[in-house]
């Protein structure tokens, strides 16, 4: 019945340019009332949607464990715990943890040894001097040391048995990531396996075993260099964000730095993991089939032992806007790119909301004023898009501008052109049927995501994690309906200023190279 009225709201908002917010309050309250939340003595957080006529749940566990809670030093250390906590446990991913313990233990301890050895030989390489050979000398013993216990230890390891006990009870999406905010667990399974899920995941936060840890870490560098160092646009990007951000620590990127990565503590990793990882820290969202105190007693049945940390990070730094313009250029063999960002408040502050629909009016669908402008008009740019939120949503953040230019754009014309629409959202020059269409927009596109229980258990989570309440998804959407031309007009002059702008561009180096070749060829 319900897929019935909303399909009825979708083409009501598809085919109707005026604007329904009966229609849409009314599907809001038929959604809130299926959703319960439950708060444990221990401080963890359950949110349970029925759905009844889905057979199957989605089950998604948030942390308050993002890059944010990283001191710079263990920059990294949230996803490469991600990374870990897929590694089993003391019952899960061994033959035998008794016996392999004895190795985990001198892992563990030859590792930080050899990792404290590393840096000091490092700090000798700073200066340009030859390290003592008896500290060289020592390096490759622990090294060679460390290499044997590992090998020792793989007689134990079961790899991926997590992943293959769920695969027999008909799992899809057993996957995680790590956000600047949060780290999210999540997987679907038929509704009759509530307990198989509450089991593993219990026990993966009770007796986790970081096996693997410091081949794990290889892994991270190699994604690194994939993502960062081997991609344009991340590389840009990185240095974009840390320029963005003087106060925040937002400016650290999430996969951490490549000067640092091969230093992730072992014993630092497992604090940060007891702080963070705890159920006052912590959020499930459970999406389906289900009855709610059924479903409530298996949760309190082996989540409520869990004990709390008392650990949150509270920054009495905060991001001062309009510092004035700050610029960078890279060079890298890619295509050219550019963006433009400018620091605002964060959801949900009511002019986030008033900066989705700048963002739509922009950015959104070919009928967008600077895909109109810098796509079809003036053909300089390949493709444009915004982000807003980026790149968290937990402190003040920025509004994003992408641009994939043509190999021949000249930046300094795409920033012009952007100006000039920027200044006609300050001057107020919107038609409210432009508002009507994106909101009649958005709410269709909120409306079809929500017919999947993933991206409700997932934004459910996401929003009680972050905000501190699941009911800030609805009440955005309620003052994302208020939003007016003023509105447009007030926030386009107060957050979108020439002294309160990022720009980044990559320039592509391979250009030069062309150039030359061409003067080659005409000279012969």
């Amino acid at each position: 019945m319900f897929k019935k009225i909303l399909f009825i709201v979708l083409l009501i908002l598809s085919y109707n340019n005026l604007y329904s917010d009966n229609i849409f309050q009314s599907v809001k309250e038929r959604l809130k009332s299926q959703i319960k939340k439950v708060k444990f003595d221990n401080g963890l957080n359950l949110i349970m949607m029925n759905r009844p006529n889905s057979p199957t749940l989605a089950f998604y566990t948030k942390f308050r464990a993002g890059a944010v809670d990283e001191i710079p030093e263990i920059s990294g250390t949230a996803h490469l715990l991600e990374h870990m906590l897929f590694k089993g446990t003391k019952n899960v991913g061994t033959k035998n943890y008794k016996e392999e313990e004895v190795y985990c233990e001198q892992i563990k301890t030859i590792g930080h040894q050899l990792d404290e050895l590393k840096l000091s030989i490092r700090s000798y390489e700073k200066k340009q001097e030859d390290p003592p050979p008896y500290l060289v000398s020592k390096m490759k013993r622990l090294g060679d040391e460390l290499k044997s216990l590992q090998e020792q230890q793989k007689k134990y390891i079961v790899k991926s048995e997590d992943s293959y006990i769920y695969e027999q009870h008909g799992q899809v999406g057993f996957n995680a990531y790590t956000t600047n905010d949060v780290t999210n667990y999540q997987i679907q399974l038929p509704a009759n396996r509530i307990e198989v899920w509450a089991r593993l995941e219990s026990d993966r936060l009770k007796n986790p075993v970081l096996r693997e840890y410091y081949t794990e870490r290889e892994v991270i560098m190699e994604e690194r260099r994939m993502r960062v160092e081997n991609s344009g646009m991340g590389t840009l990007r990185e240095k974009y964000i840390s320029l963005a951000f003087d106060q925040l620590p937002y400016r650290k990127p999430v996969i951490g730095y490549a000067s640092n990565i091969p230093f992730l503590d072992i014993y630092q990793t497992e604090d940060f993991f007891q702080k963070h990882y705890s159920p006052d820290n912590m959020v499930i969202s459970i999406v389906g089939d289900q009855d709610f105190s059924k479903t409530e007693s298996i949760v309190q049945k082996y989540f409520s032992d869990l004990k709390p940390s008392h650990t949150q990070t509270i920054l009495r730094v905060q991001e001062v806007f309009h510092q004035g313009e700050k610029r960078v250029r890279i060079k890298y063999p890619n295509s050219p790119i550019m963006l433009m960002g400018w620091n605002k408040p964060a959801t949900p502050h009511y002019d986030n909301s008033v900066v989705d629909v700048i963002d739509a009016l922009l950015t959104k669908g070919v009928d967008s004023r600077l895909f109109k402008r810098l796509v079809l008009q003036e053909k300089i740019v390949l493709g444009v898009d915004g982000w807003n939120g980026d790149p968290g949503e937990r402190y003040s953040n920025l509004y994003t501008l992408y641009f994939r230019n043509n190999s021949d754009a000249d930046p300094v014309k795409i920033e012009e052109i952007v100006w000039e629409e920027i200044e006609k959202l300050q001057k107020g020059q919107i038609t409210e049927e432009e508002i009507t269409i994106i909101k009649n927009r958005i709410i269709a596109d909120f409306l079809r995501d929500i017919d999947y229980n993933s991206t409700l258990a997932d934004t459910l989570s996401y929003y009680e994690i972050v905000t501190g309440d699941w009911e800030n998804l609805f009440n955005s959407y309620d003052k994302f309906s208020k939003v007016t031309i003023q509105d447009i007009k007030r926030v386009a002059n107060e957050y979108f200023t020439k002294d309160n702008v990022t720009i980044a561009n990559l320039i592509d180096s391979r250009e030069k190279e062309k150039t030359k070749q061409k003067i080659s060829s005409s000279s012969l």
